[in-house]
């Protein structure tokens, strides 16, 4: 590698990027190679293995600006970076989900013949400031009570597919907290704490509520639940109010629902 060297044509092939990628970065400063006589760019060792620390942390969704500080500025920090950035993210989340909310509202459900001014109110009030203050509500946190969290969890996870998060353990091996994810949030389960008014549906033999989960395809998802030993309360159906669903039983005996809007449902 040391006598090794890569004219940019050479470097953006073996690289992914593209030469105008790799002129940017030379222009802004932030991947300089050397110069033959001749005016060309030539990229040694040093310059790759900055490319590669360039590409991981674009990977990670930082700017240009703030990988140029990450790599030039001595203080720089990790795990500071990567709060930063997640910060970001959130706030991007957080108004993406506002304004996916605000086109649903906005959608041509009634016929094409409103009037001008319903239009224009409508698309205007997508238009509006999607930034989320300091005080109001951000996310919903959904939380299942359960007299057996290791067994439910595992059943989550298993059964219906969902994401494994943290078990958290007491000193005797216990789990007293767990936690599983769909791409959009967390479930969290709790354990039955009479304290708080929290029993489990096995003790209760009802339940005092429910979960909707949204999937892709609601009939893939039925099989593979049905494949993993689910209890089917209904079948997948299209239902008035515009989704298709079915349901199932969690692992307490409490009722789940799968479904998903008619108009996402796979051709």
């Amino acid at each position: 590698m040391d006598g090794a060297s890569w004219r940019v044509g050479e470097l953006a092939e073996v690289s992914g990027l593209t030469v105008r990628t790799l002129h940017h970065y030379d222009d802004i400063g932030l991947l300089t190679p050397e110069r033959t006589a001749a005016g060309h760019r030539v990229y040694r060792r040093e310059q790759v293995e900055r490319l590669y620390r360039i590409s991981v942390l674009r990977r990670f969704g930082a700017s240009l600006d703030d990988i140029a500080t990450a790599l030039d500025d001595p203080t720089w920090s990790l795990d500071g970076a990567l709060r930063s950035h997640l910060a970001s993210l959130e706030d991007q989340v957080l108004r993406m989900e506002r304004l996916l909310h605000r086109l649903i509202d906005a959608r041509a459900d009634e016929p094409i013949e409103r009037a001008d001014e319903d239009v224009c109110r409508r698309l205007l009030a997508v238009l509006e400031d999607t930034a989320v203050t300091a005080i109001e509500p951000l996310r919903r946190v959904a939380v299942l009570v359960y007299a057996d969290l290791e067994a439910a969890h595992r059943h989550l996870v298993e059964v219906f597919g969902l994401e494994p998060g943290p078990l958290h353990r007491a000193d005797d091996g216990v789990v007293v907290h767990a936690e599983v994810r769909t791409a959009d949030g967390v479930v969290m389960l709790h354990r039955v704490a009479p304290e708080w008014g929290l029993a489990s549906p096995a003790a209760l033999g009802a339940a005092t509520g429910m979960l909707v989960v949204t999937v892709q395809d609601v009939d893939a998802h039925h099989a593979a639940v049905v494949a993993r030993g689910g209890t089917i309360t209904f079948p997948p159906a299209d239902q008035p109010y515009g989704v298709r669903e079915y349901g199932a039983l969690g692992p307490e005996g409490e009722p789940w629902s799968f479904w998903a809007p008619l108009r996402l449902r796979p051709e």
